[in-house]
Order: structure tokens, then sequence, then C-alpha cells
């Protein structure tokens, strides 16, 4: 049975990798970071759907309060690429003034009911080879936008960032790890927005430790949201 859990206290430190690389031929984070992101799509109860209209993947977390979206293509017609989407209410019932939000993510909220929360990448076109299924429309991101794929040595995860301090993490081996997959945002716009981060009920709220591209520790805050996938 599927299983997932909100941990209360977690030590974190992410690092990411700048470097793009055209292929995998020497890249074993881009490469393993592919391979495990295949495995935690294979563990999924409920796998990526197609969403049409935004011509998107939508991994949906299995509590079903948040997802993490993809693009199949980038046509430069939509706002974001890769990006966060999560249920509002716990968020305004902890005292979100949706107000107070960025325009952007107000005007979001207002159309689709969720905060959302991503980033735009390379414009070029999408080749593929063969299917432009989930798996090789994430490979992508990870040939072309290779900056935004790190690796998270204390939990040994690899991840996406979506947004500055926002991402989804998975685990780099589900066998060794019960936090197969990992929903990370920076509170800072809802905290500024309002929020207080203790009341925000299906997300976890402390400080967490972020390792930039040099190495250099520092801690951050962060909300969580991981889950055991096996």
């Amino acid at each position: 049975m599927k299983k997932y859990m909100v941990i209360f206290t977690l030590a974190m430190s992410f690092f990411a990798f700048g470097a793009e690389a055209a292929s995998f031929g020497t890249d074993v984070v881009g490469a393993r970071a592919v391979t495990a992101f295949q495995e935690m799509l294979g563990a999924l109860e409920s796998p990526p759907v197609l969403d049409e209209a935004e011509n998107a993947w939508v991994l949906t977390a299995p509590d079903g309060k948040a997802a993490f979206r993809w693009r199949r293509d980038t046509d430069g017609n939509r706002p974001f690429d890769v990006y966060l989407c999560f249920d509002a209410e716990p968020f305004i019932k902890a005292g979100l003034d949706v107000n107070k939000l960025p325009a952007e993510m107000k005007s979001l909220l207002e159309s689709g009911g969720q905060l959302v929360l991503g980033s735009r990448l390379s414009p070029e076109p999408l080749v593929y080879e063969g299917d432009a299924g989930p798996l090789s429309s994430f490979e992508q991101i990870v040939r072309r936008d290779r900056d935004v794929i790190g690796y998270h040595t204390a939990l040994d995860h690899y991840g996406v960032t979506v947004s500055e301090g926002s991402l989804l993490e998975w685990a780099r081996d589900m066998s060794k790890n019960d936090k197969d997959l990992v929903f990370v945002l920076n509170p800072k716009v809802f905290i500024d927005a309002g929020t207080d981060p203790a009341r925000v009920e299906g997300w976890a709220f402390g400080k967490v430790t972020v390792e930039d591209s040099r190495g250099r520790k520092s801690e951050a805050d962060k909300f969580l949201k991981p889950f055991n996938l096996r």
C-alpha cells in the first residue's frame, strides 16, 4: 500500500550543478537523475498523465494535494515550463492574504484555484527520438537545462528546481530511502503574505541546510511534503 508522511524536522542540503550537458556521456549526476526519476515514476500508484490543454505532464502527489508539471514542448506561449501546483486552502486557513501575493501568483490562483510556483526553460523546440512520453520529456530538461538539476547529498536525492528555493526531489535509491518523493517550497512569498507557517496543514516547516554550487552551507526555511512510495 502506498504511504505518505510529513516529517516535522528534516536536515537537507541542496547542491545545484551548473554545467549544462549536451549529452550524458560524462554527466553521472544527470544520467542517474533520469534513471532514478524513471524508477520513481514506476513506483507511483497513479502514473503521470498528459494535460493536453497545457501540453504538460502532471505528476500528482500521493495525497492529491500537490503536483509537479513539466511541459512536453516549450512553445514560449505559456507562463511556465516546469512548475509546482498545490492546494491553496491550507495556506489560506493559516492566514494567507491572497491580495498580498505577487500579481502573477494571484492571477493564477484566481484562474485555477491552486497556488503555482514555476519558471521558464530554454525556448528552443524540443526534438524527440521516439515517443514524447513523461520520461523523455524530463530527459529533455536534463539535457537542455542542466543547471536546474541537482543532487541533495544529505538525503541522497536528485531534484529539479522550479523557482528560487522551490523544487521536486526524488530518491536516488528507493530501497534505501523512506523519503522517495519530496515537494519543497520556499516559504518567503507565503509568509510575506501573512501565512503562519506553523499552521499550514499537510506541510512540514523548518530550517534546512542548503549548499550552493561552491559548497558553501547556510540555513533556510522550507515547506516540505515528503512521501514514501514503497
